[in-house]
């Protein structure tokens, strides 16, 4: 196994000339601006270091995990990747564009304003994410889990913006999507909690959100007297 400690990206980019960087582990390492560029990682791991303002261009990641690290500014573009688990990480303005995602965990990640275009996600996991205003555009979610755990003071999707997304066979936990904007989504066989809060726009397949009864005010005096009791202490 290859160790970095304490290395910068300059170190890692050497080995990157094999076209492959194999069975690596990276800890508390500055990797700011890190390019990847046609790389296979496999079976690697990266934690408490910053990998911030990074280009991951045509690369493959396999059975890596990276955790407790910094991913802000970076972006993944035609990448593939797989049987990864991400724990952790902050994604603040990460981009994944015209990428493939299977077998993929994200786990209490922070995803405030992140990008997803044209991307598949296939078979992955969801879960505890701080997603404020991130937005998906034509990405298309296939058996996902999306999970958000009560009182862990994570967010989810809350003021997200899904435009022309698919969710195929997906399932919900704990309203991930509460607060979120849905435009011209489709959503195909899915079940659970997806949302009781939710501003939707020519969507298809979500479930009815019901709207508490109301009754009608009949006797406007009573009304009066109990609103001034109540401004007179």
């Amino acid at each position: 196994m290859a160790i970095y400690n304490y290395s910068n990206k300059d170190i890692i980019q050497i080995d990157f000339q094999t076209g492959s960087f194999t069975d690596a582990s990276i800890t508390n390492s500055d990797l700011d601006g890190l390019s990847s560029s046609c790389i296979h990682w496999s079976k690697t791991e990266i934690r408490d270091s910053n990998c911030n303002d990074a280009l991951f261009i045509e690369t493959n990641l396999s059975d890596c995990t990276f955790s407790r690290s910094s991913f802000i500014n970076s972006q993944f573009s035609k990448c593939n990747l797989l049987n990864n688990n991400l724990q952790g990480l902050s994604l603040i303005k990460v981009k994944i564009l015209n990428s493939k995602l299977k077998r993929t965990v994200f786990e209490a990640c922070t995803m405030q304003r992140a990008q997803f275009k044209n991307t598949i996600i296939d078979s992955s996991t969801i879960k505890d994410i701080e997603g404020i205003f991130a937005s998906f555009s034509n990405t298309i979610f296939i058996n996902c889990y999306f999970e958000l755990t009560y009182g862990n003071g994570m967010n989810g999707f809350s003021s997200a913006l899904f435009e022309n997304c698919i969710f195929y066979n997906c399932t919900f936990s704990g309203y991930p999507l509460r607060g979120a904007k849905i435009d011209h989504c489709t959503f195909i066989a899915c079940g659970g909690e997806i949302t009781d809060e939710i501003e939707a726009d020519n969507s298809y397949g979500l479930p009815r959100i019901p709207v508490p009864a109301t009754i009608p005010l009949t006797d406007y005096n009573a009304a009066n007297n109990l609103i001034n009791e109540v401004s007179n202490g």
